[in-house]
């Protein structure tokens, strides 16, 4: 397998994969949904402020992971720049390897080589899989919003995620 960065000469096997792991309506509310498979929402995932990382065998993109940085976290009461994770998918039948992991380790290496001083998710819940990922790797639970988006009919439930690094803070003590 091999993971690096993708590109704008990925963005029709991203919006695939994409589609195909949204087939279900899990990924968000449908106007988010619907934006993320436009050319333009996959071609804004592939540039700046984003980076998005693809997992792929052989010539098959079987995941994905983004990131971004921003200023500062708006829950977090500093001014230190925060990042989010957003877009992690695996294929269907790539799932239950590792992969979803390896994205996000990545995505947690880089975010931290720009100087974040933490990072915050969403993930739709229920998505124990996701939920026992994030947790497993040291990410927090925050705030859940119940009824967040409606798919079919049914009202889906999200929860925010975060992580803060260990970094030495304004005043020189370790930060939690």
């Amino acid at each position: 397998m091999l993971i690096r960065e993708l590109n704008l000469a990925d963005a029709g096997a991203l919006r695939n994969l994409r589609a195909l792991v949204d087939a279900g309506g899990t990924l968000g509310s449908e106007s988010e949904r619907l934006r993320a498979l436009t050319p333009e929402g996959i071609a804004q995932q592939l540039r700046p402020p984003y980076e998005t990382f693809g997992a792929f065998v052989e010539e098959e993109l079987i995941g994905s992971a983004a990131l971004y940085l921003f200023p500062a976290e708006p829950f977090i009461p500093d001014d230190e720049p925060w990042s989010a994770i957003a877009g992690v998918i695996v294929h269907p039948y790539a799932r239950k390897q590792g992969i979803g992991r390896k994205l996000v380790e990545m995505c947690l290496n880089r975010i931290q080589e720009l100087g974040a001083h933490g990072v915050s998710l969403v993930v739709n819940i229920p998505n124990p899989p996701a939920m026992a990922l994030y947790e497993s790797l040291g990410f927090k639970l925050g705030e859940a919003k119940k009824g967040a988006y409606l798919h079919n009919g049914q009202r889906y439930d999200e929860v925010t995620m975060r992580m803060r690094f260990a970094s030495l803070s304004s005043t020189g003590s370790e930060s939690p």
